[in-house]
């Protein structure tokens, strides 16, 4: 079975570097042309949610697409099959390009049950610990965390600069997080600090022996801490409770982009933990109102005094 990576008009060169580890990581190749199956990754109409596929037992190119506009609409109208990455955010609803591609290659070459329903998912989502240093990695990660529904995220700063950086580094940080519409909260920690406060945890390792992720049960809300970015024993020297070490399942690497590990472990976490369930019933109307604003034909201008908007 041969399985590509494929990028479709990806412009930044360090999403191409990263998209690249993601194909090495997943143990499969990068393609400069469409010679299989294609499987699009796009947010359009009548796509299928990553969650609850089989795996891939064919030949298949996955093709993810340019940071701005997608997949060109000639590529996606040639798909054989179209997958869309479910977000629960409203505002930051989609991956850096290189995060989209790992989280896909890695659902799709192994399949997944369906994402789970729940009444108050949020109740249900574990706490989570990212260790990093590389800025532009953890704010790569930060914009999945938003992404997967996270509003609150520790963050082991490693030299990256996300708190106490140059005002150029913190700027590129802030940018890949999409921080100008990115709301989450991220609060300084140590591993040593964090991990004491937490009877359940469990950290993710890229690579080795260990349980795949995928059996681990993460849905035990703010009693459990999920570390990304740090080593086992880490874990384990600051930890009073237990720590369970599971595995991505990649191939092995000298040093894994934090935000290819952190995305698939996010997107993992929110297949899950679920997306809020639907209540029955008619769905709320629509807001109507009595009074608009219209702007003022032609040259004419209206003062208002303040006093007399706020009565209004």
């Amino acid at each position: 079975m041969s399985i590509s990576l494929y990028a479709d008009g990806v412009d930044n060169g360090a999403n191409l570097r990263r998209i690249a580890d993601a194909a090495h990581l997943l143990g499969i190749t990068c393609s400069i042309s469409i010679d299989s199956r294609l499987i699009a990754i796009e947010n359009t109409p009548g796509a299928r949610e990553i969650y609850g596929r089989r795996p891939l037992r064919n030949d298949a190119t996955i093709a993810v697409g340019n940071e701005r506009r997608g997949i060109s609409r000639k590529l996606l109208a040639t798909a054989d099959d179209t997958v869309v990455i479910p977000t629960q955010s409203r505002t930051v609803t989609t991956l850096n390009v290189a995060a989209a591609a790992a989280v896909a290659g890695w659902f799709l070459l192994r399949g997944s049950g369906p994402q789970a329903t729940a009444a108050r998912p949020e109740h249900r989502r574990p706490a989570l610990l990212l260790a990093g240093d590389d800025h532009v990695e953890v704010g790569s990660s930060l914009r999945s965390a938003a992404a997967f529904g996270f509003r609150d995220v520790l963050l082991e700063d490693r030299g990256a600069g996300w708190f106490a950086g140059s005002s150029s580094v913190r700027r590129e940080a802030r940018a890949a997080a999409r921080r100008h519409k990115n709301p989450l909260r991220v609060h300084p920690t140590t591993l040593a600090e964090s991990a004491q406060r937490y009877d359940d945890i469990v950290c993710v390792t890229a690579s080795g022996a260990a349980p795949p992720l995928s059996r681990e049960r993460l849905t035990r809300g703010l009693r459990q801490l999920v570390i990304v970015g740090a080593e086992p024993e880490e874990a384990s020297a600051g930890a009073f409770g237990h720590v369970t070490v599971a595995s991505l399942g990649l191939q092995p690497m000298e040093h894994e982009p934090l935000r290819l590990t952190a995305s698939i472990v996010l997107a993992e976490i929110a297949r899950q933990v679920g997306r809020r369930r639907r209540v029955p019933g008619a769905p709320p109307r629509a807001p109507r109102y009595e009074k608009a604003i219209e702007p003022v034909p032609g040259p004419e201008v209206l003062l208002v005094d303040p006093a007399d908007l706020l009565a209004f």
